[in-house]
């Protein structure tokens, strides 16, 4: 109740029917979890199991993390309502037909979750200077939620932050993220990643 009203104002969506929490006191016993058994869309990340807007989650004692997955919880049960639609029927359908790519809605509902943080922050740096990523896929598919992550706060800082549900508001809506992007950011969807790429290592080089 504390986290969805900030959490509905920023992904501009309210819950349309009562979502469920369920907390399991530990991993293992989350891991034999018998929610969602069979379904395609049951995991999100890693992070959090939805199905039919039933979010599980476990506990690993550490309160501040229990509030995070928490509100990646509703967050994602907010963001697949928005793709997807709420009904299960719908949302199996809708999922066939829009294609986003996972890491750019994993990343979404982390963004949503917690804009960003020195965790984070430290983790892409890491990335980045490694040498290991010269384009923005080669990352996308080894971190797949921290790229994802890093690419919503990027939007939100050079795009301004309203533009980040608005981007994928568009996605949705023309089913098509060239054309989102280039009505927000007056560039194809590759340079747009590009540049990301670009600025990450500028900025983490200067740092050095």
């Amino acid at each position: 109740e504390e986290e969805l009203p900030e959490l509905e104002n920023n992904i501009e969506y309210s819950l349309q029917r009562r979502a469920n929490i369920v907390i399991y006191n530990n991993y293992d016993d989350y891991k034999t979890s018998n929610i969602g058994l069979g379904s395609d869309w049951q995991n999100g990340g890693g992070v959090t199991k939805l199905v039919n807007n039933k979010i599980a989650i476990y506990f690993d004692g550490n309160h501040n993390q229990l509030r995070l997955k928490v509100r990646e919880g509703i967050a994602r049960v907010l963001t697949d309502n928005i793709l997807f639609g709420d009904d299960i029927g719908e949302f199996a359908s809708n999922q066939a037909l829009l294609d986003l790519p996972q890491w750019l809605t994993d990343g979404y509902v982390e963004y949503m979750a917690e804009p960003w943080s020195t965790a984070k922050d430290d983790e892409l740096k890491s990335a980045i200077l490694s040498g290991d990523y010269s384009k923005f896929y080669q990352f996308a598919f080894d971190k797949p939620t921290l790229a994802g992550h890093a690419f919503w706060y990027y939007i939100a800082r050079k795009y301004k932050p309203e533009n980040v549900t608005y981007f994928l508001y568009l996605a949705r809506l023309y089913k098509n993220l060239n054309t989102a992007s280039e009505r927000i950011c007056k560039k194809k969807f590759k340079d747009v990643l590009d540049d990301f790429m670009a600025y990450e290592q500028d900025l983490y080089i200067q740092d050095i």
